[in-house]
């Protein structure tokens, strides 16, 4: 069976995500992210351990591209489930997401993280798959 993909579709669905990010971690978890990964700000400075936090443009890039990975590994697994529609496209999503979400608690568990950082990362997670999925499985390729 060929894999059916709509570019358009997951290129809105991976700039999509990259938004959520922003929202999420950029507005509406800000402290609770900073605070789960011990940083803080002293004026303009983000601080680590005591420890300016250089400010690069390589984990957006990196963002950007592993957005455009996730999209395109949804619309495969979209086709090979013959999820076809907003409500199975989401139902796929988040099932991946609950995978994701597990895999950030255990991760954040054996670092000895705080549970509300392993919250906000999970859930952020579950979020942008099931929206991923339900933005490819509406918007087929024909």
């Amino acid at each position: 069976m060929e894999t059916k993909t709509n570019w358009l579709a997951l290129v809105v669905a991976a700039l999509v995500g990259i938004a959520m990010g922003f929202l999420w971690y950029g507005m509406l978890f800000t402290n609770q992210w900073m605070a789960g990964n011990g940083i803080t700000m002293e004026g303009e400075k983000m601080m680590k351990n005591g420890a300016e936090m250089p400010m690069s443009s390589l984990p957006m890039i990196i963002n950007a591209v592993s957005m455009l990975v996730y999209a395109y590994l949804m619309n495969w697994l979209i086709n090979k489930t013959s999820s076809f529609d907003l409500k199975s496209g989401a139902t796929v999503g988040a099932v991946i997401g609950v995978i994701h979400l597990f895999g950030i608690y255990t991760g954040n568990r054996f670092a000895g993280n705080p549970v509300s950082l392993s919250m906000v990362d999970g859930f952020y997670t579950f979020l942008l798959f099931t929206v991923m999925g339900a933005i490819i499985g509406s918007w087929r390729a024909k």
